[in-house]
């Protein structure tokens, strides 16, 4: 994979967007480089002349300049996956504005007290160069109060933060022709409807179980708790794990016994008006169950619980299904990317229709700064020369004058990178992350902002 300046990335990303006038697109592209340049500061910090900022302001106050309009072209460029195997790993997280009294428009978080939005993504993870794809689709969505006294079948009636599980699945779609698109969710999208949205797709899923009690077919036909068919599940295999010490827990050595069961969900008895109309009345698929034995006393043993359409006959299949699992942490550290690494939560706008696009903006330059890190991780013995940008390498060389760069492979230039911004490189210290990578790569940035204006400089001399 080739590694692109900021200024190619950002017209790959943003040239294409439909803001209804070829001079917004264009702003949008300024906007989203003055971003990437320093994507921790705020719209000021990162517009620092008035006319720029008074610029972007407009921009996303115009009602064509929405969060849609601004990440499709990245969604379909994500999604045009090539012939392989990738997960679409999604999970929701808070934006929290609570800070910001005077914009309007915001629901409710947490207990009530907060105000904000919830951001529901989906990235796409290559499992076979292991590199983030990009995001693949999302949702911004506002929760509201109950009304008082509402009944079940009330509460079914009406969009509920469960559904945005299923309606992301259906805008992400199906996966061109050679592709193996599943599903990685969290226990908040263990319920029927998102089994009916992925069911439906014509992707794989794994999902962790989050409801237990509730009643399920066996591979008899017999209905049975779902609890009562994991405690019964034919053992596949075993192995142990290291697992780190925590506050009150002592390190320790955990033996985990994984088993697997067939089952098939059958609708809940008071169902949504989008199950009623789906026409699905039986999902089949395996339970895997990760579940630690022998645990010191005193302490809650490993379990997960994890179901999917996936073929599991052998402990080698239920590997897989655990391992793709696994990588649910890649969107976790994603969100801490456009949170702690793009201030998603500090820029104040004085409407939330305004915030919308910002944030659609920011969920775009958060993957570049994700990128980051993964990049170079399968590529230990190809040569950076050629695969990174000419300039990065110059830059490299005058930060770093004792260093051979143009020796480096590719996994050893980030490295490098990395340790510009703080990484010391030890046997011990593992890789960097992100956020030392994206600190060196910063300081070469600002090298490369006084290259180019030299070289400005000395043409108009010579001029």
């Amino acid at each position: 994979m080739k590694v692109v300046d900021n200024e190619t990335w950002v017209m790959n990303q943003f040239s294409s967007c439909d803001l209804k006038h070829k001079t917004r697109t264009k702003r949008l592209q300024s906007v989203a480089s003055n971003m990437l340049a320093c994507p921790e500061k705020s719209l000021p910090g990162q517009n620092t002349q008035w006319k720029d900022l008074k610029a972007a302001y407009r921009l996303f106050d115009r009602p064509d300049v929405t969060h849609a309009a601004i990440c499709r072209p990245h969604w379909e460029k994500t999604r045009a996956t090539r012939p392989g195997r990738y997960l679409m790993i999604s999970d929701t997280t808070d934006i929290d504005h609570y800070s910001h009294q005077a914009t309007t428009g915001l629901g409710m978080l947490g207990d009530g007290k907060g105000r904000g939005m919830q951001l529901h993504n989906c990235l796409a993870y290559d499992c076979h160069n292991q590199k983030i794809v990009g995001q693949a689709g999302a949702m911004l969505f506002y929760r509201s109060r109950a009304p008082k006294k509402e009944s079940r079948t009330q509460r079914l009636k009406r969009t509920r933060e469960g559904c945005y599980w299923g309606e992301v699945v259906d805008q992400v779609g199906p996966p061109p022709e050679g592709s193996q698109w599943i599903h990685v969710f969290d226990r908040g999208g263990d319920n029927f409807e998102s089994f009916c949205h992925l069911a439906q797709s014509g992707c794989d899923w794994v999902v962790r179980a989050a409801q237990l009690h509730r009643n399920v077919l066996d591979h008899e036909g017999d209905t049975k708790k779902l609890s009562e068919v994991v405690d019964n599940a034919q053992l596949l295999g075993s192995y142990e794990i290291n697992v780190r010490s925590r506050p009150g827990v002592a390190a320790r050595t955990a033996k985990i016994n994984v088993s697997v069961a067939t089952v098939s969900f059958v609708p809940p008895a008071h169902k949504s008006s989008y199950v009623k109309q789906c026409g699905v009345n039986e999902i089949p698929m395996r339970v895997v169950v990760v579940q630690e034995v022998d645990a010191p006393k005193g302490v809650t043993p490993i379990r997960w619980v994890l179901l999917t359409s996936l073929p599991v006959e052998t402990f080698e299949d239920a590997w897989q299904v655990i391992e793709d699992y696994e990588h649910r942490w890649l969107i976790e550290e994603y969100h801490k990317v456009i949170k702690s690494g793009c201030s998603i939560e500090q820029h104040a706008l004085r409407t939330a229709d305004r915030l919308e696009p910002l944030i659609a903006l920011i969920s775009v330059i958060g993957i570049r700064l994700f990128e980051l890190k993964l990049l170079g991780r399968n590529e230990r013995e190809t040569k950076a020369s050629g695969r990174v940008p000419s300039s990065w390498m110059k830059c490299l060389t005058i930060l770093r004058p004792n260093l051979k760069a143009h020796e480096l492979t590719v996994y050893e230039f980030f490295r490098e990178i990395g340790k510009l911004g703080g990484f010391l490189g030890r046997k011990s210290d593992g890789e960097p992350g992100w956020q030392t990578i994206w600190s060196g790569y910063q300081k070469m940035q600002s090298l490369l902002v006084a290259m180019k204006l030299l070289g400005q400089i000395e043409t108009k001399i010579r001029g």
